[in-house]
């Protein structure tokens, strides 16, 4: 019983894993987007940004930073433990 556990945490922990990733590819497009339309790096917007007002473009970007942040901490945080499942 404790090793189908085991199995059945491990499997859905890759599962979060897959979509984390894909989350992580689907932002970091967004945020692409951003540096392109902008001609401007996020670490550059991250310094600039209190200068640049509030235009929702700006606030969409830097919310997408934020939750990329968020993210992979959560990958992180996932391969660690699947680490020790091993």
């Amino acid at each position: 019983d404790r090793m189908k556990a085991r199995c059945v945490l491990y499997s859905a922990l890759q599962r979060e894993y897959k979509l984390l990733k894909m989350s992580i590819d689907r932002t970091e497009q967004n945020i692409s987007s951003f540096e392109s339309k902008y001609n401007l790096s996020s670490q550059n917007f991250l310094k600039v940004r209190p200068k640049m007002g509030d235009d929702p473009d700006f606030i969409d970007w830097y919310g997408e930073i934020r939750i990329l942040d968020a993210l992979n901490t959560e990958v992180a945080q996932i391969m660690e433990i699947l680490e020790q499942c091993r």
